[in-house]
């Protein structure tokens, strides 16, 4: 599977019509994906997670996303297909609880577009923490951290680089994005051992051990 950038551009909780009230993007490299939701009205996290996306069937589409990592602490599997739309979107469609329904399960349609750039000229890589309750992901000219915490805290940061320039600047930080790796520190510490490196490898990034959990010589 091709490491992705995907952006949401509606989700549509049948028979309601489509709607957007968020930012939402995806990296997925591997079998493995971060998600990270902010709604534009607040700028505060609707719903972020991490963990594998595991392929169940070639047509349609279909895969299953489990949650490492969730700041709804939501833990049970999401299952959905895909189809191709005309102007090349895709759109997911499956059944999960509805947050504004009090939970009901409902038929949902998600439109999906791939934003990629520069996915030629990097690696892309996802990254867990020995403790295993942060995730720290790239690909192309978007980086991910999110974390949580024992005691139910997340924190979540994106960044993308600067204009003209090596290094990266945070588009959204939550606030206690300080106890998560800057982009510069992880892409030079990944950088620095890239030669080497596999799924199940480890990287120290400050005083923080990471695995690698998907990675891929783009």
């Amino acid at each position: 599977m091709a490491s992705q950038v995907v952006q949401r551009i509606s989700v549509r909780w049948l028979p309601e019509p489509a709607y957007e009230d968020t930012d939402t993007i995806a990296l997925n490299v591997g079998g493995y994906f971060i998600d990270l939701r902010v709604e534009k009205e607040t700028q505060a996290i609707q719903w972020s997670r991490a963990g594998e996306r595991i392929p169940l069937k070639d047509d349609p589409p279909t895969y299953r996303w489990t949650h490492i990592i969730d700041s709804l602490d939501l833990t049970v599997p999401d299952e959905a297909y895909f189809n191709k739309l005309s102007n090349g979107d895709d759109i997911e469609i499956g059944s999960t609880p509805c947050p504004h329904k009090d939970g009901a399960v409902t038929d949902y349609e998600e439109v999906w577009r791939d934003i990629t750039s520069n996915p030629l000229k990097t690696s892309s890589w996802i990254l867990q923490s020995q403790d295993g309750s942060t995730f720290i992901g790239r690909v192309g000219d978007v980086y991910f951290a999110i974390r949580k915490d024992a005691d139910g805290s997340f924190s979540a940061r994106k960044s993308t680089p600067k204009s003209s320039s090596d290094t990266w600047e945070s588009l959204f930080e939550s606030n206690t994005a300080s106890v998560l790796p800057r982009a510069d520190d992880a892409i030079k510490a990944v950088e620095a051992v890239r030669q080497g490196l596999d799924r199940g490898s480890s990287v120290q990034i400050g005083d923080i051990e990471f695995i690698v959990r998907a990675f891929k010589k783009e």
